[in-house]
C-alpha cells in the first residue's frame, strides 16, 4: 500500500487532512439531527486528522480506521444523498491511496450492500473500479464480492437501465483484466503481494501451488467457463447465471489480452485446454449441425444433412459470431500448445463456408479466416502441424480450397437475382461471370483485416449480409494467403520486392500514358528508363533489382525447405483454381489478381516446385489469350486439375465488360490445317492487362520461370502475332500504322458487326501496342538479371519456339519471327556473360540463316550480325573483359555465315564485317583470322556487288587496320587479297586488290622491327616457303607476298597480269633490301618459273581478235591474247631484269648465279627474237640493263664474271645473228606476215654491245671481231619495220648504222693496240659501210672515215688494205651517183665527205706509195679508175673536193720526189688533162656555183697541167708512146678560140653577160695568159709552130671582146691576157 505521503507534515498530506476535515464537518452538519451517531463519529474523525496534522511525525495509518467508520455507518444509512457523500469521501481515500487493506476490505463489505441493495449502481461501479485499480489491496474472497457485486448489475432489470448494465459489464471486464494482469505481473515477479494483506478464502478451489494473484485470476477464469457453461460459479458465490455472450466476450478478452499467463502458468494452460476448449466445441454443436434450405456443392469436409430426425437447434449469431472470434483468438494465440484443439477449430470454421450455410456464418468464417491468412507465421505453423504430420487433417490445403470452392460456389444464378447481359453490369470493381454479378464492397490493405460482422457485438440477431461481401473477403483471404506464403519464403525481401514492384508499375503506367499521348517516339527514354530500372548486379554494383530473384540460402536447414515446399504443395491447386475463377470474372481487380498468381509462381519456383510454378505460369497464359484460343496455343499446359468437383464451364458468352482493342489473325499452327483455323481472334482490354502481368511477371521472376517459359513464350508469340507486332532493330517488337489500319477495316467489316463491347480508337490501340512492346522488350532486356541456369531455360524455350516457326515455314507458311527477334534481344542484354549465352543462342541463329524461307533468313542473320556488333561494342566500353578466347567466340557466329550459300546472307555477313572494320577494328584482336576468313570466303556464285562489298572490307584491312590485325593475320590478309585479284567478276576489283598487295608489302617494310620481334615470338603463324624452311620469319611473309604476285602475274587476264607484275617488282625493288641471302634464293626460284609459266602461256596464246562486245575498244596493240600476253611478257622479264640490275653483286653470292644468270639470258634471247616488236625490244632492254649491272659489279670472282661476259656476248651474237630470220612456211599455204625487227629494236641491239665489249676486250679475237662485222652488218642491212619504227621515239634520233659504228670504233681503239686485228676491223668497217651505203644519215661515211682514220693511225701495218679502202670509198661514191632518190644537198654533202676521205687517205698513202711503188703496186693500179670517178662523176666530180685531188696529186704525185713511175704518172697527167679541159657536165648546171666549181676545177687542172709540163722538168714524157702533145696545147688554144667567138658574135648586144657566163670568160682570159706566159717561157723545141699560130690567132678575138661592152665585168682578165702579147708583136730572132 502506497500513500499520499509517509508523514503528515507533508504539505499536500496537509491539504488533503484539511480536504478530509472540510468533508467530515459538513457530513457532521448533515447527520446532526437524524443520525448522531454518524455526528459523533464524525467529529471524532475531525479531532484526529486535527491532531495528526498539528503532529509533523504523525502518520496517517493510526487515523484511517478513525476516519473510515463515519463513512462506513453514513453508507449504511438509507439516505441517498448522505450514502452518495460518503462514497464520494471514500473514493477521494480511495484516489489518494489512503485506505490500507482492512479499510479495503470495509469499503467492498460497504459496497457489496449497498450493491445488493440497488442503491447507487453506478457510483458503487466506480467505487468499485477506483479501488481495484489504484491498489492492489483486494485480494480473495473481497475480490470475489466485489466482482459478485459487479457482475450482478450486469443482466438488465425492471429497476436497472441498460446504461447500468452496460456500464457494470465494463467494469467486470476492468476487473477481470485488472487480476490478470496482477497475474501475470506477480509472474514476472514485478508484483508482490503481502500475505498480511490476505484473508484465507473458504471456497478457494484453486491449486495450491498458485500465488495470491494468479490464484484469483484461475478462479475468475474457471467461474466464467462454469458460468457460460450454463452452471452456477465456485467462487462468485451468489452468481448463478450471466449472459452467454458476456462470458464468451470475457474469456475473449481474457485470452486476447493476456495470453503470457497461459504460457507461463501451466494451471492456466490446463484450463484452457481442459475446459475453454471443451466449451468452444460444445457451443459450436448448433451451428455445424445446421443446414440451409438449399443444395450446396460438394467440398472437402461437408457432410450431407441427415435425412430424417429432429431439426437441429438453429444457430444463434451473437454466440456464434462470439465463439468464431475465441476461435481466432486461440487459434492465432494458443495454436502452438492446442495443436489438436485448434484442427478441430479449423475444421469447423471450414464447415461454415459450406454452401448449405447461412450466409452470415459463412461470412463469419471468412473473416476468422481472413484474419488467419494475413499471419505467415500461423499458415506455416497450420502447415506445419497439419498438412506435413502423415495421419493428420491437411488443414492448410482444406482451408484453400475451401475458399476457391466458395468463390465459385458464390456464382450460381439460383444463389442472386442479377439479369444476365450488359444492362446489368454496373461500371466498378466486382466480378462478373455466368451472368453473376458480385460487387467488390470491401477492399483491405495488405496484411490488414478489418471485419465488419465479427465486430458487431451489440447485434443480437443476423445481420443482413452485403452483396459482394463474402466474394470480397474470400478474394482478399485468398490474396492473403499468397502473401504470406511469399512472406514465409522471401522474408523481409517480399515487402522490398513489393514496393519496388509497385514503383515500377507506377513508372510503367505513367510510360503508357505518355506513350499514348506523345506516340511511339519515346521509345529511347524509354529504354533508357528500362535500363535504370532493370539494372543488375552482375557487374559488381548492387541496384534495386539485384535480388529480385534470390534462392533459398544453402544454410536453411531441411526442415525449414520441406516447410516452404509443403506450403506450396498444400494450396497451390486451390489458389490457381480460386484464382483462375476470379481472373476469369473480374472487372477492375484483374492486375492484383495477376499479380498474386504472379507472387505465387515466383516463391514456388523458388522452393522448386515446379507444378505449382508451371500452373501459375499457365493460369496467367490462359488469362492473356481468349479462351477459345487457349487450348489450342498451349496444348496440354493449359489443363489445371481442380481440386473439387466442378461443372463442365458453359460455352463463352460474348464477353461485354471488356473493350475490344485489336482484331488479328491467330498465329498458323502445324497442328491445325489452315482451314480449320479461326479467321479472326480479339483481344479486349482484359487479355491485354493478363499480358502486360505476364510480361511483368517473365521481366521480375525469370530466374524461378525454368521450364516453364515455353509456355510463357508461346503465349507471348501468339499475342504478338495477334496484335500485329512486327521485329525491329534490335528484336524490339513494334506497332504499325499498317497493321492498325488493317485491324481497322477487320474491325468494321461485316463479320464483326456482332462484337460485344466497344472498339478501342485505333490511335489509343497503338499507343496500348506501343506500352505492350515496350514491356516486351523490358522482358527480355531483364534477362540479364537471370543466374546462367534460368538464361539457359530461356533460350532453351526461345530455341524450341524458333524450330517450331521453321517447321511451319518449310510449308511455305507465313512464320513468327518472334523467337528469333527475342533470342535476339536476349543476347543483347547478356552481354556480360558471353560464354555462358552465345554459343547456344548464335548456333541456332546459324541453322535459322539457312532456311529456305527468305524472312526467317533474313532475322537469322540479321540477329547474328546484330548480335556481333552488340558484343564488340560492349567490350570496348568494358575492356577489363576482353580475352583472346573471347575475342574470338564473338566473331566465330559471323564466320560461320560464310558456309549459308544464300546471297543475301552473304550481303549481310559482309555489310556487318565492314561496320566491325570502321567501328571496331582495332578491337577484333584474336578474331582477325575469322574477319578476314569471312573477307575472303568469296565464291564463283557469288553475284558482283557480294564481291564488291567483301572487296571493301578487304580494302579497309589493308589500307588502315594492318598494325591491328597483327603479323599472324597478314599471311590472310595476303591470301584475301590474291583472292580478289583472281575472281573474274569485276575486273576493277582484280586490278585494285593487286594494289593492296602493295599496301601489304609497304607495311611490312615500315613496321619490319616490330614484325621480327611479333614473328620471333609467335613463329607458327608465319607461312612456310616450299623448300626454304630455313628462311627467317619475315623472309616468309616476304615470300609469301611474292608468290601470291607472281601467281598473279600469269593469271588469263592482261590487266590483272600488268598490275601484277609491277606491282611485284616495285615491292622486289623497294623493299628487297630486307630479305637475306637465303630469301633471294628463293625469290629466284619464284621468278623464273614465272617467266617459264609466262613464256608457255605466250606460245599457246591465240591470235585471234579479242570480242569485247559493241561498247568496248581495244587498241590494235592489245586486240588479241596474243598481244596482250606480248605486253606481259615484256613486264616480267624487264622485272627480272631490273632485280638483277639492282642487286647484281647480291645475286652473285646467292647460289648458283651462273646458272641464273644463263637462264636470264636464255629468256632474254628468246623474247628478243620473239615476232613482236614489243617483246623484242623490251627483252633486248632488259638485256641492256643486266649488262650494266653487271659492268658496274665489284668484288665479284673473276672467273665468275668471266664466264657471265662469255655468255653475254654469246646471247648477243645469237640474237644478232637470228635478228632477222625468214618466217616458217605456211602450214595452210597462206602467205606469212613478213616480220622485220623495229628502229628501236636494231639500236638497242647495237648499243649493247660497246658495254660488253669493255668486259671482253682482252679476250676478243679477230673472228670475235669478224663475226662482230657479220652481226653489224646483218643488223644494218635488216630494213626495220616502218610500222614499229614510226611508234618508236628513237627511230629519227640517231640510225643504226651510227651506233654500230660505234661498236667498231671501240674495237677500232683495241685494234691500235693489238695489229692482228686490223684486217678483220677494216673488213668489218668496209662490210658495214657497204651495208649503210644505201641508208641515209651518213652512215657509209662515217664508216669510211673510220676506215681512213684507222689507215692514217697505222699506215705502214695496213698497206696491204689501201686498195680494198680505195674501193670501199670508190663503190660508196658510185651508190651515191647511182641513187636517184636522195636529195641533191646530201649527196654533195656526203660526197664531200667521201672525197674529203680519199684526199685523207691519199695524203698518207701517196708518199708511201711512191717510197715503195712495187708493194703498192695494187694502189697505183686501183688509183686512177677511183679518181677518175671522183673528179668526174657526179655528184664529186668537178667540185671542191675534185679540185683539191688535183691539188694534192699536183703536190703529192706529180710534183713530189721521187717521182712517180712514168706509167702511173702518165695516167694521173690523163685524169689532170681531161679535167682541165672546161666543159659541160652530162647532167645540166643547176646553179652559178656549180658553174664557178667547175671553172675553178677546170683552171686548177690547167694550172696543174701547165705546171707540171712547162715550169717542171718533163723529158720523161718524152718519147714514151709517141705522145708529141702530151699537154694538148693546139686543142686547149682552139677551145679558147671557141669560147671567145662566142661571146663576140653579137656585137650589137650591149646587156651585161650573166655571172655564169662572165665566169667561163674570165676563165678562159685567164688560161690564155697563163698559156702565152707558159709558152714563152718554155725552152724553144718545147712548143711547136702550130701552137703559136694558135695562139696569135686568138688576139683577134681578144680585141673584139675588148670593144665588146659585155665583157665589161672581165677587163681585168682581158687585160691581163691582152697585155703578154705585146712581147709576140715582133717575132723573136
Amino acid at each position: 500500500m502506497a500513500f499520499v505521503s509517509a508523514v503528515t507534515g507533508d504539505d499536500s498530506t496537509k491539504k488533503f487532512m484539511e480536504v478530509l476535515q472540510s468533508d467530515f464537518k459538513t457530513l457532521s452538519l448533515e447527520t446532526k439531527k437524524k443520525y448522531p451517531q454518524i455526528r459523533e463519529a464524525c467529529d471524532e474523525a475531525i479531532e484526529k486528522l486535527s491532531l495528526a496534522s498539528n503532529n509533523p511525525q504523525a502518520s496517517l495509518y493510526g487515523v484511517v480506521n478513525q476516519i473510515l467508520y463515519p463513512l462506513v455507518q453514513g453508507c449504511e444509512s438509507k439516505d441517498l444523498k448522505i450514502i452518495k457523500f460518503c462514497l464520494g469521501t471514500i473514493q477521494r481515500l480511495i484516489a489518494q491511496q489512503g485506505i490500507d487493506a482492512k479499510g479495503a476490505r470495509h469499503v467492498v463489505d460497504c459496497l457489496y450492500n449497498l450493491g445488493q441493495a440497488g442503491v447507487l449502481e453506478l457510483k458503487l461501479l466506480q467505487t468499485a473500479a477506483l479501488l481495484m485499480t489504484t491498489s492492489d489491496l483486494v485480494h480473495g474472497d473481497t475480490l470475489a464480492r466485489t466482482m459478485v457485486m459487479c457482475m450482478r448489475m450486469v443482466s438488465p432489470s425492471e429497476s436497472r437501465d441498460v446504461s447500468t448494465s452496460h456500464a457494470a459489464a465494463a467494469t467486470v471486464r476492468q476487473l477481470v483484466a485488472l487480476v490478470f494482469e496482477r497475474a501475470l505481473a506477480e509472474a514476472d515477479g514485478t508484483l508482490k503481494v503481502n500475505p498480511a494483506d490476505i484473508r484465507p478464502q473458504t471456497n478457494n478451489k484453486a491449486p495450491k501451488d498458485l500465488k495470491p494473484c494468479a490464484v484469483d485470476a484461475y478462479l475468475i477464469l474457471q467461474d466464467i467457463i462454469q458460468l457460460v457453461n450454463g452452471d452456477s460459479a465456485h467462487w462468485l458465490v451468489g452468481i448463478s447465471d450471466v449472459p452467454k455472450t458476456f462470458g464468451l466476450e470475457l474469456l475473449d478478452t481474457v485470452l486476447t489480452d493476456f495470453s503470457p499467463v497461459f504460457f507461463k502458468i501451466a494451471e492456466f494452460r490446463f484450463l484452457l485446454k481442459e475446459h475453454v476448449c471443451a466449451l468452444i466445441i460444445r457451443l459450436f454443436s448448433p451451428n455445424v449441425k445446421y443446414r440451409a434450405a438449399f443444395t450446396s456443392l460438394h467440398i472437402p469436409g461437408a457432410g450431407a444433412a441427415g435425412a430424417g430426425g429432429a431439426a437441429p437447434e438453429r444457430p444463434h449469431f451473437p454466440v456464434t459470431m462470439r465463439l468464431l472470434r475465441l476461435v481466432s483468438i486461440i487459434v492465432h494465440k494458443y495454436h502452438a500448445v492446442l495443436v489438436t484443439e485448434c484442427e478441430i477449430f479449423l475444421s469447423l470454421t471450414i464447415k461454415f463456408l459450406d454452401p448449405d450455410k447461412p450466409m452470415w456464418q459463412r461470412a463469419l468464417a471468412l473473416e476468422v479466416l481472413h484474419k488467419m491468412t494475413i499471419q505467415p507465421n500461423l499458415l506455416k505453423a497450420f502447415c506445419e502441424c497439419y498438412d506435413m504430420k502423415p495421419h493428420a487433417t491437411n488443414i492448410f490445403q482444406d482451408i484453400v480450397n475451401a475458399l476457391g470452392a466458395y468463390v465459385q460456389s458464390l456464382f450460381v444464378a439460383s444463389n442472386v437475382n442479377t439479369a444476365a447481359g450488359s444492362s446489368g453490369i454496373p461500371q466498378q470493381s466486382g466480378f462478373y461471370w455466368k451472368g453473376v454479378w458480385l460487387p467488390l464492397c470491401v477492399t483491405f490493405e495488405p496484411g490488414t483485416a478489418k471485419s465488419v460482422y465479427i465486430e458487431m457485438l451489440d447485434r443480437a440477431e443476423a445481420p443482413t449480409i452485403q452483396d459482394g461481401y463474402g466474394i470480397s473477403v474470400a478474394y482478399a483471404c485468398l490474396m492473403e494467403i499468397i502473401r504470406s506464403i511469399a512472406i514465409s519464403i522471401e522474408g523481409a525481401e517480399y515487402f522490398r520486392l513489393q514496393e519496388m514492384y509497385e514503383d515500377i508499375q507506377n513508372d510503367t503506367e505513367e510510360r503508357e500514358v505518355n506513350s499514348n499521348k506523345n506516340g511511339s517516339n519515346k521509345d529511347s527514354e524509354n529504354k533508357t528508363q528500362d535500363k535504370l530500372i532493370t539494372n543488375n548486379s552482375h557487374n559488381g554494383e548492387a541496384d534495386q533489382n539485384s535480388n529480385v530473384v534470390q534462392k533459398i540460402e544453402d544454410d536453411v536447414q531441411d526442415k525449414e525447405k520441406q516447410l516452404r515446399l509443403q506450403l506450396l504443395k498444400s494450396s497451390w491447386c486451390g489458389l490457381v483454381w480460386g484464382l483462375s475463377v476470379l481472373a476469369e470474372a473480374s472487372i477492375g481487380e484483374l492486375e492484383n489478381i495477376l499479380r498474386a498468381i504472379q507472387t505465387l509462381a515466383r516463391v514456388s519456383g523458388k522452393v522448386g516446385h515446379a507444378t505449382g510454378r508451371d500452373a501459375c505460369v499457365s493460369a496467367l497464359c490462359r488469362c492473356a489469350l481468349p479462351a477459345q484460343y487457349v487450348v489450342p496455343a498451349l496444348g496440354a499446359l493449359g489443363a489445371l486439375p481442380c481440386p473439387w468437383r466442378r461443372e463442365p464451364p458453359p460455352p463463352p458468352d460474348p464477353d461485354y465488360r471488356h473493350q475490344v482493342v485489336w482484331v488479328g489473325t491467330p498465329l498458323p499452327s502445324a497442328s491445325l490445317p489452315t482451314g480449320q483455323q479461326q479467321s479472326f481472334v480479339m483481344v479486349t482490354s482484359r487479355h491485354v492487362t493478363a499480358m502486360k502481368a505476364l510480361l511483368c511477371a517473365a521481366q521480375r521472376d525469370g530466374d524461378t520461370i525454368q521450364q516453364a517459359w515455353l509456355p510463357v513464350l508461346t503465349t507471348l508469340q501468339h499475342l504478338v502475332w495477334i496484335l500485329g507486332l512486327k521485329p525491329s532493330t534490335g528484336g524490339s517488337m513494334k506497332a504499325s500504322r499498317a497493321s492498325a489500319d488493317a485491324n481497322a477495316v477487320m474491325s468494321t467489316s461485316a463479320v464483326m458487326a456482332d462484337l460485344p463491347g466497344q472498339q478501342v480508337p485505333v490511335a489509343e490501340s497503338l499507343g496500348v501496342m506501343s506500352a505492350l512492346s515496350a514491356m516486351l522488350s523490358r522482358v527480355f532486356e531483364s534477362s540479364k538479371n537471370l543466374d546462367d541456369v534460368a538464361l539457359h531455360h530461356l533460350i532453351d524455350a526461345l530455341c524450341k519456339l524458333s524450330n517450331e516457326a521453321m517447321e511451319l515455314a518449310y510449308s511455305n507458311r507465313e512464320p513468327s519471327l518472334f523467337a528469333v527477334a527475342k533470342l535476339l534481344e536476349t543476347g543483347l542484354a547478356n552481354m556480360h556473360r558471353i560464354e555462358v549465352m552465345w554459343r547456344p543462342i548464335t548456333n541456332h541463329l546459324l541453322e535459322v540463316c539457312q532456311h529456305p524461307h527468305i524472312r526467317m533468313r533474313e532475322w537469322g542473320v540479321e540477329a547474328i550480325t546484330y548480335l556481333v556488333q552488340a558484343a564488340f561494342q560492349y567490350h570496348h566500353n568494358n575492356p577489363v573483359l576482353v580475352t583472346e578466347a573471347r575475342e574470338r567466340l564473338l566473331l566465330e557466329p559471323l564466320s560461320e555465315l560464310c558456309a549459308v550459300r544464300q546471297c543475301d546472307v552473304r550481303a549481310r555477313q559482309l555489310e556487318c564485317a565492314a561496320r566491325l572494320l570502321h567501328s571496331r577494328g582495332d578491337q577484333l584482336g584474336a578474331a582477325w583470322p575469322l574477319m578476314m576468313e569471312i573477307i575472303s570466303a568469296i565464291s564463283s556464285h557469288h553475284s558482283e556487288q557480294l564481291i564488291r562489298s567483301a572487296f571493301q572490307c578487304a580494302q579497309v584491312v589493308a589500307g588502315d587496320l594492318l598494325g591491328c590485325a597483327g603479323p599472324r593475320c597478314l599471311r590472310q590478309v595476303l591470301a584475301a587479297a590474291a583472292a580478289f585479284a583472281t575472281q573474274t567478276k569485276e575486273l576493277n576489283i582484280s586490278l585494285t586488290a593487286v594494289g593492296l598487295m602493295w599496301n601489304i608489302s609497304d607495311y611490312l617494310y615500315h613496321n619490319r622491327d616490330k614484325l621480327v620481334l611479333a614473328l620471333a615470338s609467335d613463329a607458327a603463324v608465319c607461312p612456310e616457303v616450299p623448300n626454304h624452311a630455313e628462311l627467317p620469319p619475315l623472309d616468309k611473309l616476304w615470300m609469301c607476298l611474292y608468290i601470291r604476285l607472281s601467281e598473279l602475274c600469269t593469271e588469263a587476264r592482261a590487266p590483272v597480269r600488268r598490275a601484277a607484275s609491277q606491282t611485284l617488282f616495285s615491292c622486289i625493288g623497294a623493299h628487297g633490301t630486307l630479305l637475306s641471302k637465303p630469301a633471294w634464293r628463293a625469290l629466284l626460284a619464284v621468278l623464273f618459273p614465272m617467266l617459264e609459266e609466262v613464256q608457255k602461256q605466250s606460245n599457246i596464246a591465240s591470235s585471234e581478235k579479242v570480242d569485247t562486245g559493241e561498247h568496248i575498244l581495244i587498241h590494235h596493240t592489245r586486240n588479241t591474247a596474243q598481244k596482250q600476253w606480248a605486253e606481259t611478257q615484256v613486264l616480267t622479264l624487264s622485272g627480272v631484269s631490273r632485280v638483277f640490275h639492282s642487286r647484281f653483286q647480291l645475286l652473285t653470292t646467292v647460289g648458283d648465279f651462273n646458272r641464273s644468270w644463263t637462264a636470264l639470258l636464255d629468256y632474254i634471247t628468246d623474247f628478243a627474237l620473239r615476232r613482236s616488236h614489243e617483246v623484242s625490244v623490251g627483252a633486248l632492254k632488259s638485256f641492256q640493263e643486266v649488262v650494266s649491272a653487271a659492268g658496274r659489279a665489284t668484288d665479284v670472282d673473276p672467273a665468275l664474271m668471266k664466264r657471265v661476259w662469255a655468255a653475254a656476248w654469246a646471247a648477243w651474237t645469237n640474237i644478232a645473228a637470228s635478228s632477222h630470220s625468214e618466217p616458217p612456211p605456211s602450214e595452210d599455204g597462206k602467205p606469212v606476215e613478213v616480220y622485220a625487227p623495229s628502229q628501236n629494236f636494231l639500236t638497242t641491239l647495237v648499243q649493247i654491245f660497246p658495254l660488253i665489249f669493255q668486259h671482253i676486250r682482252p679476250t676478243f679475237t679477230a673472228a670475235d671481231v669478224t663475226q662482230l662485222g657479220q652481226c653489224l652488218s646483218h643488223v644494218c642491212s635488216t630494213e626495220p619495220s616502218a610500222a614499229a619504227s614510226a611508234l618508236d621515239s628513237l627511230a629519227a634520233a640517231a640510225p643504226v648504222s651510227l651506233h654500230a659504228l660505234h661498236c667498231l670504233d671501240i674495237v677500232h681503239k683495241e685494234a691500235l693496240q693489238r695489229h692482228e686485228l686490223l684486217a678483220a676491223l677494216f673488213g668489218a668497217l668496209t662490210s658495214l659501210a657497204a651495208s649503210c651505203s644505201s641508208r641515209a644519215g651518213g652512215a657509209a661515211p662515217r664508216c669510211l672515215a673510220a676506215a681512213a682514220a684507222l689507215y692514217r693511225a697505222a699506215p705502214a701495218a695496213a698497206c696491204h688494205v689501201l686498195p680494198h679502202l680505195l674501193l670501199a670509198l670508190h663503190s660508196s661514191v658510185l651508190k651515191y651517183g647511182q641513187d636517184k632518190r636522195r636529195k641533191t644537198a646530201e649527196q654533195m654533202e656526203e660526197t664531200a665527205q667521201i672525197s674529203s676521205l680519199l684526199l685523207q687517205v691519199l695524203s698518207t698513202g701517196l708518199p708511201l706509195a711512191r717510197e715503195s711503188p712495187e708493194e703498192y703496186k695494187e694502189f697505183w693500179e686501183t688509183l686512177p679508175r677511183v679518181l677518175e670517178t671522183f673528179l668526174f662523176e657526179p655528184p664529186v666530180g668537178g667540185g671542191r673536193a675534185a679540185r683539191q685531188l688535183v691539188v694534192a696529186l699536183r703536190e703529192q704525185a706529180l710534183r713530189a720526189r721521187p717521182r712517180l713511175p712514168p706509167q702511173h704518172a702518165r695516167a694521173l697527167l690523163a685524169l689532170v688533162r681531161a679535167g682541165s679541159l672546161h666543159t659541160q657536165p652530162p647532167l645540166p648546171i643547176q646553179n652559178e656555183q656549180e658553174l664557178k666549181e667547175r671553172e675553178e676545177f677546170a683552171r686548177t687542172c690547167f694550172e696543174t697541167l701547165l705546171q707540171y709540163s712547162m715550169l717542171e722538168d718533163i723529158d720523161t714524157f718524152a718519147g714514151v708512146e709517141n705522145d708529141t702533145d702530151p699537154l694538148a696545147i693546139v686543142a686547149l688554144l682552139d677551145r679558147f678560140q671557141e669560147v671567145i667567138s662566142k661571146y663576140t658574135q653579137d656585137e650589137d648586144n650591149t646587156e651585161p653577160l650573166p655571172r655564169h657566163q662572165l665566169s667561163e670568160i674570165s676563165f678562159v682570159l685567164k688560161a690564155v695568159a697563163t698559156l702565152t706566159e707558159s709558152m714563152k717561157k718554155a725552152p724553144p723545141g718545147k712548143v711547136d709552130a702550130v701552137a703559136w699560130h694558135k695562139l696569135i690567132g686568138v688576139y683577134p678575138s681578144l680585141a673584139r671582146l675588148a670593144a665588146s661592152a659585155r665583157a665589161a665585168g672581165a677587163g681585168a682578165a682581158l687585160r691581163d691576157a691582152l697585155l703578154p702579147f705585146g712581147a709576140l708583136l715582133a717575132p723573136p730572132l
